[in-house]
């Protein structure tokens, strides 16, 4: 029927029917596509970010980590540890018959009964007991009243340098405090400890808290996680062992929460401590927001990251809390924390180790799943999230990043509402502009019309010209702005490829670079030939302790730039520097046939790098370096940011084989020796032993050749 209506009409009416039918079905469809491409792509591009931001976080977490890790091993190498640690143990011993007046006991008293059992009870659940606390033995009673209780200092206990009481221990105190004091300062930690393995007690402390001069076996704090990062370094006996602790509330510390990394100090071949350093979750914190650099990650108002450990307990603060106390609390009571908990979190300043966190996500990642999923959190909002585990030392926690759905839709939801007060206010208006259309769409068929009779007629020269200035003409002219645009466009795109392209040649060898381009995501290669040269800056660790940061820095910067000038030079290229450390391979990116040789040169030019900035900044440096040939593995680590690394045995002797007694010392391996041979001395020295490759023999190398003497000195100045 609908269709012999139609039949009936004329064409004005035809058109204007179907342009009006074409109008709505369009507006609707299209609306309807767009509002569901809309969610899929915007839901899709916020998980890619959130994935994005999930990995940027873990490689930030596993940096900082493995910043903590690289200081406190260096640190415990170094003089001041060693000499330190031996000194506070030799004057610890001599305080077992300190006796402390009736009046001193009565102020160290004072302080544990008015100042640290409130503290302590404000930050840990339930009601602790004083007597659980009192320091145990004379010497713990010695710390406890002239550093903690009687400091003079009570903001910043660790001023005090001297307790003035005229002891052997304040007198090592007053020689090694300052200098341990500017390494916390420095390094943002909360306390630095010194513990004598033999005996577990803590010899030092920079923070003079209640731990200082305790035993860590029998006192009163052996069952923290201070006491387990200790036991871990003492069953390991390890020169290269590091343990980290879990967040705990660590009671010495008022209960505020705190995690441990400690390891090894050895002198000489003697096991004598252990160096701990005591971290606040709040460094944790500045990690996993970017100093709250929330919307600057692309997190808009809701989206954040976090991590939680096996307890399903933070182990970082959420955005809610850091951004909006007031506002965090009111939803934790809407879900139905219980208020104790939440005077809880507000007396100690923190959700850490607090407030659980069983939500889906956090269960997955703590099962060892990585992944990505939509539900509703802690705070009861329905989010999109990415998660994943992440491990920390011998611990595993969860990580993960998350946004409020209604944020990142938000976009639809003004596509919708748009959309559905444009189709409110256009099918008026498509009515009256289909009648006006179908009109104008009618002239140029009757102007058809009527040519089309004239041809049936016999005039072929007929012509139908329809001049219009309408939209058509102006699409022509957009058409083209937009084309003159888009190459302009392609110029720019062209070259930042090009830029980029230049920029990824600095980091990686080209048949590398070339292969990442293309998409692959593992890279490595294996060179069966080069030379790898690892040395190490003796003394810039005093140096760092005797000049300030800033100054320290540029001596090491210059240092660093000269090495790099040099590599340059003889044609090896750096692979890092880190502290003091500085790693260079030749024969990687460009095959040598004279990478040893190379490689040589560059530890003869660094030398004299070191003895000319030495002489200039009135410093004493001195290198280690250690130089082996032979096959190893490179490759692209990371996805996100990522690095070029190299690895395998090869990396392994060069780095064991650099230490030497002597200084401005270039210790080779065989296969540089017998390579070299004739072009330098030789003197063998004690075998090493490298951990999986056995006990190698080694050499000295001294110059023979007096032109290449010349020829180094040339290259270093």
């Amino acid at each position: 029927m609908l269709i012999q209506l139609f039949r009936k009409l004329g064409v004005q009416s035809k058109v204007l029917a179907m342009v009006l039918l074409a109008s709505l079905l369009s507006l609707l469809l299209t609306g309807l596509v767009s509002y569901s491409i809309g969610s899929h792509v915007l839901t899709t591009a916020v998980t890619n970010q959130l994935v994005a931001l999930r990995n940027s976080r873990v490689e930030a977490i596993k940096d900082y980590f493995g910043f903590l890790t690289n200081h406190v091993l260096t640190m415990g190498e170094g003089f001041l540890v060693i000499d330190g640690l031996r000194d506070f143990r030799a004057a610890y011993t001599k305080l077992d018959g300190t006796v402390l007046s009736p009046e001193q006991q009565k102020n160290m008293l004072a302080y544990y009964n008015n100042v640290f059992m409130p503290k302590l009870r404000k930050n840990v659940d339930g009601d602790p007991a004083l007597a659980t606390y009192l320091p145990q033995t004379p010497a713990d009673r010695f710390f406890s009243y002239y550093y903690t209780a009687n400091n003079p200092y009570p903001k910043q206990p660790a001023l005090l340098d001297d307790a003035g009481d005229g002891s052997e221990y304040s007198a090592v105190h007053r020689k090694y405090n300052k200098r341990f004091r500017r390494i916390a300062e420095v390094f943002g930690y909360r306390d630095i400890l010194l513990v004598d393995i033999d005996t577990a007690n803590v010899v030092y402390s920079v923070a003079k808290e209640a731990d200082m001069g305790s035993n860590l076996k029998t006192g009163v704090y052996a069952d923290t996680a201070l006491a387990k990062t200790f036991d871990e370094i003492r069953k390991s006996r390890d020169p290269n062992f590091v343990y980290i602790s879990d967040t705990e509330h660590y009671k010495a510390s008022f209960g505020e929460p705190a995690f441990f990394i400690g390891t090894t100090v050895f002198d000489g071949d003697r096991f004598i401590g252990a160096l701990i350093y005591q971290v606040n979750p709040e460094a944790i914190d500045r990690v996993m927001t970017d100093n709250k650099k929330w919307e600057q990650q692309g997190l808009g108002k809701t989206g954040e990251s976090f991590l939680v450990g096996q307890d399903f307990k933070f182990r970082s603060s959420p955005r809610a809390f850091l951004e909006n106390p007031d506002q965090y609390f009111q939803t934790l009571r809407s879900q139905g924390v219980s208020q104790e908990k939440i005077d809880w979190i507000k007396r100690t300043n923190s959700p850490v180790l607090i407030q659980e966190v069983r939500t889906e996500g956090a269960k997955r990642a703590l099962a060892g799943q990585t992944g990505e999923a939509e539900e509703f959190d802690y705070r009861g909002k329905r989010v999109l999230k990415s998660y994943q585990p992440i491990r920390i030392g011998k611990h595993e926690w969860g990580l993960v990043a998350k946004i409020d759905k209604a944020e990142a839709l938000q976009g639809v939801r003004r596509l919708r509402d748009a959309l559905l007060l444009l189709g409110a206010i256009l099918i008026p208006l498509l009515t009256l502009m289909s009648l006006a259309l179908a009109r104008s769409f009618i002239q140029p068929i009757q102007r058809l019309m009527r040519a089309t009779k004239q041809i049936i007629a016999g005039d072929s020269a007929v012509q139908v010209k329809v001049d219009s200035g309408d939209e058509f003409g102006e699409l022509s002219s957009s058409f083209n702005s937009m084309a003159a645009t888009l190459q302009q466009r392609e110029e720019a795109i062209r070259s930042q490829l090009q830029e980029n392209d230049r920029l990824l040649l600095n980091i990686l060898p080209a048949r590398t670079a070339e292969r990442l381009k293309q998409g692959e995501q593992s890279i490595t290669e294996q060179y069966p030939s080069v030379s790898v040269l690892y040395a190490d800056l003796e003394g810039f660790q005093d140096l760092s302790a005797e000049l300030p940061p800033d100054q320290a820095i540029v001596v090491l910067n210059e240092l660093i730039g000269a090495f790099d000038d040099a590599a340059e030079r003889c044609g090896v290229e750096k692979l890092r520097s880190t502290g003091s450390n500085y790693l260079a391979v030749c024969g990687l990116s460009v095959p040598r046939i004279d990478d040893e040789k190379r490689t040589v040169e560059l530890a003869l030019a660094m030398l004299q790098v070191v003895e000319r900035l030495s002489a200039k900044h009135g410093v004493r440096l001195s290198l280690d370096i250690g130089i082996h040939t032979g096959a190893l593995a490179a490759g692209v680590v990371g996805r996100g940011k990522f690095y070029y690394d190299v690895w395998g045995e090869t990396v392994t002797i060069a780095r064991a084989v650099h230490t030497s007694p002597k200084q401005n010392v270039i210790q080779v391996t065989e296969p540089v020796r017998r390579a070299l041979e004739g072009l330098y001395n030789f003197e063998p020295l004690a075998p090493v032993e490298v951990r999986g490759e056995g006990v190698i023999p080694i050499w000295e190398l001294s110059r023979l050749d007096p032109a290449l003497v010349a020829a180094a000195a040339g290259g270093a100045a």
